[in-house]
């Protein structure tokens, strides 16, 4: 929840919290930079000249003072290809440390984050959610297979074996999705059957046996 001191601080300057901020996971919100440059010139924050730290073609960090009344903050603001959209990394860098010395200099870094690194949370976010993709495919990959155990040993042994009719027939018993579910893993995934072992079914004799028995059905 967004708490009352940035609600009237936001209110104060004319933002409306409810547009000015967003929730990026649980219990963490990001604020517009917009915003927050507006509680800087309200309040009469100050900043220092940005002290370049490392400037390079795909990594800057810069550090920032900032000073309200007698009281000073710095932050360093980073920026790279890992960690922003934005190929303008010395600008990015000098907003983010701008705006963690805003969050630090009204008391509520930490409890809040500017929209300008919203872009490392979206990436922990894709991260989560290809990490969730892949558990969902491994675990409904091992419930087929222990559903079908005997027919996955039989495929194997006809595959060692170079059984090429019988194992296509063994194949051809599951449909299209049931395929993707027993063969579409690779092993580095955890799936069941070897590369060369997908492969198998993929060699133009393996298809030119699948045709004679489909055209038998």
């Amino acid at each position: 929840m967004i708490s009352d001191k940035l609600k009237q601080l936001l209110t104060d300057v004319g933002e409306d919290p409810r547009d000015a901020c967003w929730q990026v996971r649980q219990g963490t919100y990001a604020i517009k930079h917009k915003a927050l440059e507006r509680i800087a010139t309200e309040l009469g924050i100050t900043f220092d000249e940005p002290k370049p730290l490392e400037v390079g073609p795909d990594f800057v960090a810069v550090c920032v003072t900032g000073r309200l009344g007698d009281v000073s903050e710095w932050s360093i603001g980073e920026a790279s290809s890992a960690t922003s959209h934005n190929k303008y990394f010395c600008a990015m860098a000098e907003k983010r440390a701008k705006d963690r010395v805003i969050l630090k200099l009204i008391g509520i870094h930490g409890d809040a984050y500017s929209e300008e690194e919203a872009d490392s949370f979206k990436a922990e976010a894709g991260r989560i959610e290809d990490l969730t993709k892949a558990g969902k495919a491994l675990m409904a990959h091992v419930e087929f297979v222990r559903e079908n155990w005997r027919a996955v040993g039989e495929i194997k042994k006809a595959i060692e074996e170079d059984d090429i009719t019988y194992a296509n027939q063994l194949h051809e018993e599951f449909s299209n999705e049931e395929k993707v579910l027993l063969f579409g893993l690779a092993t580095t995934k955890g799936g069941i059957f070897t590369t060369a072992e997908r492969q198998y079914f993929r060699t133009n004799e393996s298809n030119q046996a699948r045709k004679e028995i489909n055209r038998g059905k």
